[in-house]
């Protein structure tokens, strides 16, 4: 099963066209690996997929929260519960603990105003050892590489 579609994307940025025709299917499940030269529109695609830029062209999501619907049908906070993106270098407290990072991944799984609770820091703990950062949990953003 594919968890994401891309078909005919097309993204320009400044006026000045990043992506054209970009297609591609996105399986369940695994590992994906997006390479390529500096400048050639990797950054460009995450982030149209994650919602955050403006594109043209259909991207579609396959989830138990969407079924096979359109990322543009999702209010921002549903497409939040279903994609995260963490850019490279992140706009935070460089003091920030990589616990505390990824814990902000639980923030749209939260009422208004409520703070992480139990099963919160369950799922941030399980999504730390799954991306194999659990050793880095006690280490400040800052003094991490971006890759």
């Amino acid at each position: 099963m594919n968890a994401i579609v891309v078909h005919d994307l097309q993204v320009d940025l400044d006026r000045t066209p990043i992506l054209r025709a970009v297609s591609c299917a996105i399986a369940s499940g695994g590992w994906l690996a997006l390479i390529g030269p500096n400048g050639s529109g990797k950054t460009t695609l995450l982030r149209a997929i994650a919602g955050l830029i403006p594109y043209r062209g259909t991207i579609s999501l396959d989830g138990p929260a969407v079924g096979a619907g359109s990322l543009r049908t999702l209010r921002p906070r549903e497409r939040a519960r279903l994609i995260a993106y963490v850019p490279q270098t992140p706009t935070l407290p460089p003091d920030m603990k990589v616990t505390d990072y990824v814990l902000l991944g639980r923030t749209p799984h939260l009422s208004y105003l409520a703070g992480p609770g139990r099963a919160d820091r369950d799922a941030a703990t399980r999504a730390a050892g799954l991306l194999d950062v659990t050793r880095f949990g006690e280490r400040r953003l800052a003094t991490l590489s971006g890759g």
